[in-house]
């Protein structure tokens, strides 16, 4: 996977001034990982939102450097955001060990066009990502389902999924992943409803109405102009 440069500064204080950090276009963070003290840092907000916006996506490697200085290899492990624009408000950072494999959330990629939608079927994606586990160097940018030979009523599960090698589910469960189901059945007419000045006939058995019915609880007085909200 390619890896992207990143520059970060470090940041004093811990929970302060951070309205004004972002106001100023920063991003306020922290960078953790095994055998290292966490340190807070800042990053420019457009450069963070312009790395994770490649086919990488948040599973993109970094090389950071902080304060000028090389600081090693980083991913983004979690993220705030605002919730109407969207924009990053808070990132953290975790070391990498090349040799130690990590668990990521790969996109799914669906290829071809299945012969059960063909014919009319529908089909329906249970699963957006797969959670895989693998080495840095491994991560795949996304995963291809080829669905052309699906017919109605077949899926494919976890377990059908060739990987590249060195990729690996990390879990037990066989889900499903994605399946072609046969079309929504219309559903069947209302029956007629009497003509204006009749009455319908009761069912057999059934005792005569002694009136008119009265009208559905709620329901709006004839000629009655609907309530202005």
């Amino acid at each position: 996977m390619e890896r992207l440069k990143l520059s970060a500064e470090s940041r004093a204080e811990a929970g302060k001034g951070l309205a004004q950090l972002r106001a100023k276009g920063q991003v306020p963070g922290i960078i953790y990982g095994k055998k290292r003290e966490p340190k807070l840092v800042q990053v420019v907000a457009r450069e963070l939102e312009k790395a994770t916006m490649t086919d990488a996506g948040f599973n993109a490697i970094f090389e950071l450097s902080l304060d000028g200085k090389a600081e090693g290899l980083v991913r983004i492990r979690d993220y705030q955001a605002h919730p109407l624009k969207r924009n990053f408000t808070h990132v953290d950072f975790q070391t990498v060990d090349l040799k130690e494999k990590i668990e990521v959330e790969v996109p799914i990629r669906i290829v071809g066009k299945s012969k059960g939608v063909k014919e009319g079927g529908v089909l329906e994606q249970q699963r957006r990502t797969l959670h895989l586990k693998c080495l840095v160097s491994q991560i795949p940018e996304h995963i291809d389902i080829d669905v052309s030979n699906l017919d109605i009523g077949q899926g494919i599960h976890a377990n059908e999924i060739v990987l590249s090698e060195g990729v690996e589910f990390p879990h037990d469960t066989n889900f499903i992943v994605l399946s072609v189901v046969p079309p929504t059945k219309e559903e069947e007419a209302a029956p007629a409803v009497a003509a204006e000045g009749t009455e319908a006939a009761p069912a057999e058995g059934a005792p005569a109405a002694a009136g008119a019915a009265p009208a559905a609880e709620g329901a709006a007085k004839e000629g009655a102009k609907p309530e202005k909200k």
